[in-house]
């Protein structure tokens, strides 16, 4: 056990900093990929669209992005917390298994 409890504590201080700060991160994400995208969609409409639209499909882009780096931050933080509990579980138990018992049937005599 003693190998694994660097590991143990490294996970532990993982999930707890992204847990803090995954949202953060992943609107901040999603304001870059809002503006970077909105600039390229102005200047590929030019002024045949109105300034909006390049806006608008740049905040739909940007919500979708949002959502897309939401979930690769929970699959993350499953991640890591599986491989913590993997680690850090007591493993002085075996493992639990299922025996069939056989069950003999008595017949009744007739009556």
């Amino acid at each position: 056990m003693a190998p694994a409890a660097p590991r143990i504590e490294v996970l532990a201080k993982r999930v707890r900093w992204l847990d803090r700060h995954h949202r953060f991160i992943a609107i901040a994400l999603a304001a870059i990929v809002w503006l970077v995208l909105s600039r390229e969609l102005a200047a590929m409409f030019q002024s045949d669209w109105p300034g909006v639209v390049p806006a608008m499909v740049g905040a739909m882009f940007a919500a979708a992005a949002w959502w897309i780096i939401e979930v690769a931050f929970a699959w993350t933080i499953a991640l890591w917390e599986t491989e913590h509990d993997q680690l850090a579980r007591d493993k002085g138990l075996p493992r639990a298994q299922l025996v069939a018992k056989k069950v003999a049937l008595i017949s009744r005599p007739p009556s």
